[in-house]
């Protein structure tokens, strides 16, 4: 979404610098998924072009960059504040970075209401996908709905079918939850699509298919490993395996021992040990 905004801006005085040292290589770093290094790239380009500060619009590409990288809510917000200041061109897309702000500070219902905002200036399926994420995560009755929108817009899109599954989970519709989880798996998901059909799985404790789920998330490379295996290992633990659930579990402890999920996991294997007799 950033990429087709700031196109849309890049012609103007204060991005031209953009344009003359090297917006390929940012481009090319950006749609790999670089963002660390894609944002290094335009700060560096930034600060040699004190200029380019003067350009709101690209001042909120550097807080939605901050918060991807960094999840620095304070400077994100600087950053914001001067597009304000300056002028920007790009409401839509102010409301989406700003939301992302308001949901990482958990501000969930400002978050909701800048989302909100970015629908009705623009009801596009990447619009609706963030405001029905935050009303998920509100557990906003409207969420449903949204989702619903969102599959209305794009019947093949593999998240929507996921999340509607876990609105259906949530209501105690666990058939639902089951079709949604199916119907996710025949859509070509991809390894991030993947881990959240096994989350979904998990959820209405269809162990096996979580982990099927999960594994083939892992065969495609899925990153990062410590919260895959913990969650894999949460599935064999669910199922009565606490063998092969302990192998999974010391496997996440060794690729990311600070995650919180891959701790609460672990914490839930040393409590099934001392369950036993």
């Amino acid at each position: 979404m950033a990429k087709f905004f700031l196109r849309r801006i890049i012609s103007k005085f204060s991005a031209k610098p953009l344009q003359t040292h090297g917006l390929g290589e940012f481009w090319a770093l950006y749609d790999k998924g670089a963002y660390q290094d894609a944002y290094a790239f335009l700060r560096d380009i930034m600060e040699k072009h004190p200029k380019c500060f003067d350009n709101g619009d690209l001042c909120i590409l550097c807080a939605d960059l901050e918060l991807r990288v960094n999840d620095d809510v304070s400077r994100a917000q600087q950053l914001l504040e001067r597009a304000r200041e300056v002028g920007h061109s790009v409401m839509e897309y102010y409301h989406n970075v700003n939301g992302n702000v308001m949901l990482t500070a958990g501000k969930y219902e400002k978050a909701v209401q800048d989302f909100e905002q970015s629908v009705i200036i623009d009801p596009s399926v990447p619009n609706l996908t963030m405001f029905a994420q935050a009303l998920s995560i509100s557990n906003d009755a409207r969420a449903m709905n949204v989702w619903k929108q969102v599959l209305a817009k794009d019947p093949n899109n593999c998240f929507a079918h996921i999340c509607i599954g876990f609105e259906a989970a949530k209501a105690g519709d666990r058939a639902k939850a089951l079709l949604m989880a199916k119907r996710a798996d025949n859509l070509g998901p991809s390894a991030r699509d993947l881990s959240g059909i096994g989350r979904l799985y998990l959820e209405i404790d269809e162990f096996q298919s979580a982990i099927d789920a999960y594994l083939e998330a892992d065969r495609l490379g899925h990153e990062p490993k410590g919260p895959l295996y913990a969650a894999i290992a949460a599935c064999y633990f669910g199922s009565g395996d606490n063998r092969i659930g302990r192998k999974y579990a010391e496997w996440a402890v060794r690729f990311n021992p600070e995650d919180d999920y891959v701790k609460e996991v672990w914490q839930t294997f040393e409590d099934l040990g001392r369950e036993e007799p």
